[in-house]
């Protein structure tokens, strides 16, 4: 076997297992908790009880306007940030991560005593534990109900905005933080500002369905420019 071969081949089998491994990341993680519906899987085992987080995230999630009832959910708690680069490359910049393919959740470096989840800075952004399931698990129903190819074309911000309107891990951040120069990484804000634009519209056209404003033709510069003028005019 020729070395230019020998590297191609290997090449081919590495890429083959880390595929496996991002498709079944259970194999890397010890540790399993089954709640309902939720398959939570942990690099060292939960010190504190979860039922009740979980009982919340779960009736928030069973109330989505995207419910499939038979939707079985896996959530992946990482040992770190490297690690969640690792089994989640392509949602490096933020702190969790729905799989494209497989629905599988991804979440970096995670405190359920404190409920909060770090990124890439242990000093910088930390969100929400429980509003992070919640809004993965949004994204995960909306990829199952509306379908590989409709869900990746589907604009980020209507997305991101559905799933923050479900979580409400915005809800108590005042709009004025969308105004002005903002952290590129302030993941908050973000989708503070997309639930707005989406709220926006929703209250002016109470007879849709979210699912039904959503795969509507909603512009985004003439909807972002209207929440501009709405909450950060002088």
């Amino acid at each position: 076997m020729t070395t230019g071969r020998f590297i191609s081949y290997s090449v081919l089998g590495l890429t083959a297992v880390y595929s496996c491994l991002t498709f079944f990341p259970n194999l890397l993680f010890k540790n399993a908790y089954e709640y309902r519906n939720i398959s939570l899987y942990t690099r060292v085992p939960v010190p504190v009880p979860v039922d009740a987080l979980l009982e919340r995230v779960y009736n928030t999630v069973m109330a989505d306007e995207y419910l499939d009832p038979g939707q079985e959910f896996e959530i992946y708690l990482t040992g770190g940030y490297k690690e969640y680069v690792f089994l989640a490359p392509f949602c490096a910049k933020a702190q969790s991560c729905l799989h494209p393919v497989s629905h599988k959740v991804f979440i970096a470096s995670s405190d359920f005593d404190r409920n909060q989840v770090y990124g890439r800075d242990p000093a910088g952004e930390t969100r929400v534990l429980e509003s992070v399931m919640v809004h993965d698990l949004t994204l995960a129903q909306m990829q199952k109900k509306l379908g590989f190819i409709n869900y990746i074309a589907l604009r980020a911000w209507l997305k991101e905005g559905y799933a923050e309107h479900v979580a409400r891990e915005t809800v108590d951040m005042e709009a004025l933080l969308i105004c002005g120069k903002r952290d590129k990484d302030a993941q908050r804000i973000q989708y503070l500002e997309s639930r707005l634009m989406l709220d926006l519209v929703k209250g002016e056209t109470p007879e849709l369905t979210y699912p039904d404003l959503i795969v509507s033709n909603l512009n985004y510069d003439v909807t972002h420019k209207r929440v501009m003028e709405k909450y950060c005019a002088k």
